[in-house]
């Protein structure tokens, strides 16, 4: 039977959400897998190349990476990965639209051996 949750009970789950507009009682959520490669050129209005997919060379060029931050995060994140690490699962709209979990896409399109990726997608 699948699990339902709640955008509120999602984000008392985590504690390093960064975009938690959906964490209310409002928004409902199942757990699935999808191909992560679904994913990418579905519409984000919190990216800046407005799809979900940011590659490594967008975020590198990205204005707030300045100091590297998001091309480090990443390149820890796949490292992280290889050594046979699991990350939570994104956070989806009903369109697929990421809420949360931009970088963790990122480093899961530089991983081949990654064909699935575990989100909540709205309902």
């Amino acid at each position: 039977m699948a699990e339902y949750l709640t955008g509120k009970e999602i984000c008392s789950r985590y504690n390093d959400i960064e975009n938690d507009a959906f964490g209310t009682e409002d928004h409902k959520f199942i757990l699935t897998e999808v191909d992560k490669e679904s994913l990418y050129d579905a519409p984000c209005t919190f990216s800046s190349n407005g799809r979900n997919l940011m590659t490594f060379k967008e975020w590198e060029n990205h204005p707030e990476n300045y100091d590297d931050y998001h091309t480090d995060n990443i390149k820890q994140m796949v490292d992280y990965i290889h050594d046979g690490g699991k990350f939570p699962p994104l956070i989806c709209n009903k369109d697929f639209g990421l809420y949360d979990g931009q970088h963790r896409l990122t480093a899961y399109s530089m991983v081949p051996e990654i064909r699935d990726v575990e989100i909540y997608k709205e309902i």
